[in-house]
């Protein structure tokens, strides 16, 4: 094996319905409250309100995905933690995360709330927040967000 940092992980770069935290172009996904990081990261912090925008080329029955880590020292702080999730405005759920370590979530995405083409919008609500020692709040430990084929 040659030595050296690991590529970035991209999935399924062709579909374009994940965002990965490594990707190159992660950046150009992000539109508020994920906070910086090293290039090719794998995991970024985000604040209370992440939102993404993806750019998708087909819409087949879908569910939507999120990979992040619920770090100890973050659950020992504040409890369980809820993400409630928005896919262009419209609301698909609110799921209470109540463990630590590093979780996949996936739930169905109602059929038409993704176009067949076009960007979609992903929110998320955080609550409650993480206070880390320097003070600013926190949302969660992100490694991908977006879409997966059902």
């Amino acid at each position: 094996m040659p030595s050296g940092p690991e590529p970035p992980v991209t999935l399924d770069p062709t579909a374009g319905l994940i965002v990965a935290m490594s990707d190159p172009d992660a950046d150009a996904h992000i539109l508020a409250d994920v906070f910086p990081s090293d290039p090719g990261s794998e995991w970024r912090f985000t604040g209370l309100h992440p939102k993404f925008r993806l750019d998708v080329q087909h819409a087949s029955p879908l569910y939507f995905y999120l990979h992040f880590s619920n770090l100890d020292e973050m659950m020992r702080a504040r409890g369980p933690v809820t993400f409630a999730i928005a896919i262009d405005g419209k609301r698909l759920q609110a799921p209470t995360f109540k463990v630590s370590g590093d979780l996949e979530y996936r739930w169905p995405v109602a059929d038409g709330w993704v176009p067949n083409r076009g960007s979609v919008e992903i929110s998320i609500d955080i609550s409650p927040p993480w206070i880390p020692p320097d003070g600013t709040p926190r949302g969660t430990f992100l490694n991908a967000i977006g879409f997966e084929e059902r």
